[in-house]
């Protein structure tokens, strides 16, 4: 039987891990030791259930909930966002617990009844809405497109706890849960790839919630997001870290990714990392097709400037590289540079048609689109290496 593990006070993780899972949301996020669903139970007054599991976990969460509770029903479940990954339990929750007061945001009840058969009433809740379940408070805070239209964040002041769903979280499985022990930059790093790959269309929403929680000047001990590790040593560091995320503040860094046929478009990718490299940039260098996609989104987060490169397929990008100016166009990116660049044998406008991409994109073209003919000569090369020079003093 599954059992619940006791955060605090009252306070117990009821969620799942899903071990076995390596692309979340679809093929979006690629991610590497699997991924957890945090529920979280609230012993008071009223027992009070805070988000549930993908469907298929939903006993195993049910079997946590009972190990706290036994015979005693749980009287409220809060659902914070209602796509399937935090909902997928709440029917098999709501029939073993009938009386159950579901409440959600106003986008969440729109939702959870598109996707679910239900014949039971959910509370609609809205921006510093509360509930009182006895000793504790919760205060609601809707979080509009962080990710999506329906999400919100649940405070408890008695707790000095932020039950924050998809803001914060990270894909780190960790059998302790919390991020006591672990340490702070590897924490942070996949708090920055989780950003990257599912926040990051939407920073001008991360900054606006950001700053109106910072101005109801609450005291926040714990973060309980919806994946991932809980944050109680690192709090105010994930906090600063998501100010810059949301602001995408830079570094002195590019970001080179390429697909290549003939190892021309990689010989130029190459000399342009060597001279950006020896301008003092640091200079992060992929082959598309062989790194996942939620590496090269981190770490596009604090880059300058962002150089994509393509051989030429059948008069045309690559598959690969195309599908990465549809995630970049996507991502919604500002203040970021761009550069398109690649080798053809007698079709030359691939690497004008990314300088598009990349301004269809929102980047500014930080030079024109370099194209080479066939194999290049050290002479080229040279070439490419002081442009890249020319372009690090410019930056």
């Amino acid at each position: 039987m599954k059992k619940a593990k006791q955060l605090m006070d009252s306070v117990y993780w009821v969620g799942a891990r899903d071990i076995n899972n390596r692309h979340f949301h679809g093929e979006l996020y690629p991610i590497d030791e699997g991924c957890t669903y945090n529920a979280y139970l609230i012993v008071d007054d009223q027992v009070t259930l805070i988000d549930t599991v993908e469907e298929e976990f939903s006993q195993d969460c049910i079997e946590r909930i009972q190990s706290v509770l036994g015979d005693r029903p749980v009287d409220n479940i809060i659902m914070q966002h209602a796509e399937p990954d935090h909902s997928g339990g709440l029917l098999e929750i709501k029939a073993i617990y009938p009386n159950a007061k579901i409440y959600a945001s106003v986008g969440g009840v729109r939702n959870i009844k598109a996707q679910f058969p239900i014949d039971f009433e959910i509370q609609a809740l809205k921006t510093k809405d509360t509930l009182n379940t006895g000793k504790y408070n919760f205060v609601f805070v809707e979080m509009q497109m962080i990710h999506w239209p329906d999400n919100m964040l649940t405070y408890c002041p008695e707790l000095k706890t932020v039950f924050s769903n998809d803001a914060f979280g990270q894909h780190i499985v960790n059998y302790q849960l919390t991020d006591e022990n672990l340490d702070k930059g590897f924490c942070l790093d996949q708090a920055k790839e989780y950003f990257a790959n599912i926040v990051l269309p939407y920073t001008a929403q991360v900054k606006a919630k950001l700053n109106f929680i910072k101005s109801l000047n609450i005291e926040i001990e714990t973060i309980m997001p919806a994946h991932g590790i809980i944050w109680k040593q690192y709090v105010p560091d994930i906090l600063a870290a998501y100010e810059d995320y949301a602001n995408l503040t830079p570094s002195n860094k590019v970001v080179i990714v390429y697909q290549t046929v003939w190892k021309h478009t990689q010989q130029m990718a190459e000399a342009l990392a060597e001279g950006f490299g020896d301008a003092g940039m640091d200079v992060k260098i992929y082959p598309l097709s062989t790194t996942k996609s939620s590496i090269i989104f981190k770490e596009i987060v604090d880059a300058k400037l962002i150089c994509v490169g393509s051989g030429t397929y059948n008069n045309d990008i690559s598959y690969s590289v195309g599908a990465f100016l549809t995630h970049l166009r996507a991502a919604k990116l500002k203040g970021k540079k761009g550069l398109g660049f690649g080798a053809f044998g007698w079709f030359p406008k691939v690497p004008s048609q990314i300088d598009q991409a990349l301004t269809d994109a929102g980047l500014e073209n930080v030079h024109d689109a370099i194209s080479h003919v066939f194999s290049p000569k050290a002479t080229d090369l040279e070439n490419y290496y002081n442009i890249a020079q020319e372009i690090a003093k410019e930056l």
